[in-house]
């Protein structure tokens, strides 16, 4: 029972210039399936390794699998079917899984312009991927679809079928990731010059922002146990000889007393000086937290970028932020006070800005002098509230221009250059 996990060959050129990313999904899905005894399982990164389609092709032929799984964020979705379409040509007998935050809510679109796909995982992955591998192993795959939950598919009849949505996992420490598949030498941070990974520490979020789909794709917050993320982190430093780590997390500041024993469970086993590490934040925490940010610096975490998202106040009421912009301010300054590199979020191009306003945003940005500001287009994915908002106001549909540098509407008092 052959696996190949491949990552689309998707490139923005936003965060890239940040480093390669290793692809987390990939790990944590595969050692899920080797917990279940499937060993059989390979990883193409054609991200990373820019593989052309024509490579794909030759390397999927000559691996010969049972089953291809692929993945996509929203800009991505073009390329992952472009992957399963490869794969029904060159190895039309495996079956063809497609996973991922934009087929998740998108998936009649998707088996509609794809109809080469022959399954989509909607929703947290690894439990509805090993019980569909087992469906196939068993040679009931077509028998069983329709009793495994989290799984959309076209019918014999050719409907579209999505079953009853999977649980969510509640024991996220039963989940050991199998980061072996990684080609990690190509995986580097580029401002520290050291291998990267993205660690999981909890999933989802308790907080709705208007423009976001993580808490709707994750669904409950759940935190893991720290000693159990530390003992992969320290596995990831003395094994892989990763340097650096970001955490997956939307938040993991949210739950306070789990994050403080994991700071304090790093610096226990010397860790701070193997490796440093990033997370991204609430500005609400930082102030909550502002006399343990100097703990949180011993700890190793040397980054912290914060969803500021606008200067101006009526643009954090529009995306439910629930933050003050004078916290902006103090956030960013307490942060550089304890040594901590502030990295500052911005969302610029919402249909009610102008000229001032995207002026105002840009003076506010100087004066809280940030270490780094990012700036990013109002970007809401197809299947965000904030997108419904705006109805006929979005101007573009190809989904690989929501990237967060392409504006995909025209805000009304400005014109497009």
């Amino acid at each position: 029972m052959r696996i190949v996990l491949v990552h689309p060959n998707y490139h923005s050129g936003g965060a890239e210039i940040a480093g390669n990313w290793p692809p987390a999904w990939v790990a944590y899905l595969a050692g899920h399936l080797r917990g279940a005894g499937f060993d059989d399982i390979h990883f193409i990164d054609a991200m990373t390794n820019n593989i052309p389609d024509d490579e794909l092709a030759r390397r999927l032929a000559e691996l010969r699998p049972d089953v291809v799984g692929t993945t996509a964020i929203t800009p991505s979705i073009y390329k992952a079917e472009t992957v399963l379409k490869i794969a029904s040509e060159v190895v039309p007998d495996a079956l063809r899984v497609l996973g991922g935050i934009h087929a998740t809510f998108m998936y009649k679109q998707v088996l509609s312009e794809a109809p080469w796909v022959d399954v989509i995982v909607r929703g947290e992955g690894e439990e509805i991927f090993r019980d569909l591998v087992r469906a196939v192993a068993e040679g009931e795959w077509l028998d069983k679809r329709a009793a495994i939950k989290g799984l959309a598919y076209i019918a014999d009849d050719g409907k579209i079928v999505a079953t009853a949505a999977a649980a969510t996992i509640k024991d996220l420490d039963a989940i050991d990731p199998d980061w072996s598949l990684l080609e990690w030498s190509k995986y580097i941070y580029v401002p520290l010059g050291v291998r990267v990974a993205i660690p999981n520490m909890a999933r989802g979020c308790p907080f709705t922002c208007s423009f976001c789909s993580q808490w709707k794709f994750w669904r409950d917050y759940r935190v893991r146990d720290p000693k159990k993320v530390v003992d992969e982190i320290e596995n990831l430093v003395n094994d892989l000889k990763v340097g650096f780590f970001i955490l997956a997390d939307e938040e993991p500041t949210i739950n306070r007393k789990k994050f403080i024993r994991f700071c304090e469970e790093l610096i226990a086993r010397g860790l701070p000086d193997k490796v440093k590490w990033g997370i991204n934040t609430r500005v609400t925490d930082i102030m909550r937290d502002k006399e343990l940010l100097k703990f949180y610096r011993k700890a190793g975490l040397v980054h912290i970028s914060l969803g500021t998202e606008a200067a101006a106040q009526l643009k954090l009421d529009r995306f439910n932020k629930e933050t003050k912009v004078f916290e902006n301010k103090e956030a960013i300054r307490l942060l550089r006070e304890a040594d901590i590199f502030v990295e500052a979020q911005f969302i610029v191009g919402l249909d009610n800005e102008t000229a001032q306003t995207l002026e105002e945003t840009y003076r506010m940005a100087w004066d809280w002098q940030p270490d780094l500001a990012n700036w990013a287009m109002y970007t809401p994915w197809p299947f965000t509230p904030l997108f419904k908002e705006l109805d006929d106001k979005v101007e573009i549909f190809d989904f690989e221009k929501y990237n967060f540098v392409t504006p995909i509407m025209k805000p009304e008092a400005i014109s497009r250059g």
